[in-house]
């Protein structure tokens, strides 16, 4: 009955975190044909953090599919549904505390600490700009539109570059209390 109620607990939590996403994903702004901003990260850094990596991509991939099924842009291109997804493994493999405290120690910076959730922010942020971001999103976008590859990074450089800060911030407001509750909720087990 327990695994049930962690099931349905898991389902709903990802059903909310791809709706929020999803109408975040309606705020855009564009700055080129091919880049613009979108808070749609911080939904699916919230639950890949709270439910693990691979609901979080999970999680990344249905609001991509829901995203273009709401509201088309264009052609659907399936890989950067693969894109959304690989975000959400990657927030997930990085951010989901049961990952940590099992390879960590009790004394750890990267474990529980503020200090240290800003570190695996980054970190998870980084790799993700890096490897997603610029790498396979420009990657699609060359082949979607047809465009070479060094053109596509050349505009989206300056966007990840402004963006990477600014998103790694709201990460830690959106993460903080996430990690606090979390911990709480550990420690009220540990005490039963």
């Amino acid at each position: 009955m327990n695994k049930s109620l962690i099931s349905i607990k898991a389902i709903t939590l990802s059903a909310m975190f791809v709706a929020i996403g999803v109408v975040l994903s309606f705020f855009r702004i564009p700055l080129s044909t091919f880049t613009e901003i979108t808070l749609t990260g911080l939904p699916l850094a919230a639950g890949a953090c709270m439910l693990g990596p691979w609901i979080g991509f999970i999680i990344g991939a249905l609001i991509d599919i829901v995203g273009y099924i709401l509201a088309p842009k264009g052609a659907f291109f399936p890989g950067f549904t693969i894109s959304s997804g690989l975000m959400g493994l990657i927030y997930g493999l990085l951010l989901y505390r049961n990952w940590w405290d099992k390879r960590e120690g009790k004394n750890s910076i990267l474990r529980n600490k503020s200090k240290g959730l800003a570190i695996r922010i980054v970190i998870a942020h980084f790799v993700k700009t890096l490897a997603i971001s610029l790498c396979l999103n420009c990657f699609w976008l060359s082949v979607f539109y047809g465009m070479p590859f060094k053109a596509v990074f050349a505009t989206s450089l300056p966007k990840e570059l402004i963006n990477f800060p600014i998103e790694c911030f709201l990460i830690y407001l959106l993460l903080c209390p996430i990690n606090g509750y979390q911990s709480f909720m550990r420690k009220q087990r540990d005490i039963e």
